[in-house]
């Protein structure tokens, strides 16, 4: 479950004279497991900001994020760092390419931070390769020079291939053509069928009605000014 009371967001705009500017102030959201939640609203509302606050890579000013009971607190970095190995997958907006590590490794890391047989954890991340239709000829080259959709499919295998309880979702079908797209949803479907708690952007319609996603529109949940 995904749990934010009463957050208060603000961002200080350094280069202009420390700026305050409000993004949330009041904001309250809960994701049961079972469940996907679709962000809506304009751009700049801070759709991204949410799933950022949960991941632990913004610091909010009040209220509190639970994360199955497990709080979201910056005074207790290791705690974060626990939850994002045992609880909360990520799949963002883009893929971050590291040079000269294969595609298959990028995929296996996850599942290998809890599981540390090799090849078991091989023949999961070349199912879910297959799956994600990524050509067995460049598992073992660096996704650096793939196309966007190929990389952004590579993204989703990596965040995908655990059976996180949470899961945060950044446009993980912005790139895709409508075959690939498919797919991704109904991965994202079968994470939601095994009991996570999912949230995610979706920009388009036909993505968050195939996922049946509950929709909430940012601008009507917070009282930000």
């Amino acid at each position: 479950m995904i749990e934010l009371n009463k957050i208060t967001k603000k961002f200080t705009l350094h280069n202009q004279g420390k700026t305050k500017i409000s993004v949330f102030k009041n904001l309250n959201l809960k994701i049961n497991p079972g469940e996907i939640v679709a962000l809506t609203g304009p751009s700049g509302v801070g759709k991204s900001s949410i799933l950022k606050m949960i991941y632990g890579n913004y610091v909010f000013q009040s209220g509190e994020i639970k994360i199955n009971n497990h709080n979201i607190d910056h005074k207790y970095p290791r705690n974060i760092i626990e939850l994002r190995k045992n609880t909360i997958g990520y799949v963002s907006q883009f893929l971050r390419v590291i040079p000269r590590v294969p595609t298959i490794e990028i995929v296996m890391e996850p599942l290998l931070e809890i599981n540390s047989d090799q090849d078991e954890v091989r023949e999961k991340a070349e199912k879910t390769l297959i799956k994600l239709n990524i050509d067995k000829n460049l598992w073992n080259l660096s996704p650096l020079t793939f196309s966007g959709g190929e990389q952004q499919r590579v993204n989703v295998a990596r965040g995908l291939i655990r059976n996180y309880p949470c899961l945060l979702l950044d446009e993980p079908t912005a790139s895709l053509d409508s075959v690939n797209k498919d797919i991704v949803l109904n991965l994202i479907n079968e994470k939601k069928d095994k009991g996570s708690s999912i949230i995610g952007i979706f920009h388009d319609k036909y993505s968050r009605k195939y996922l049946n996603a509950r929709e909430i529109d940012i601008t009507k949940i917070s009282n930000a000014k």
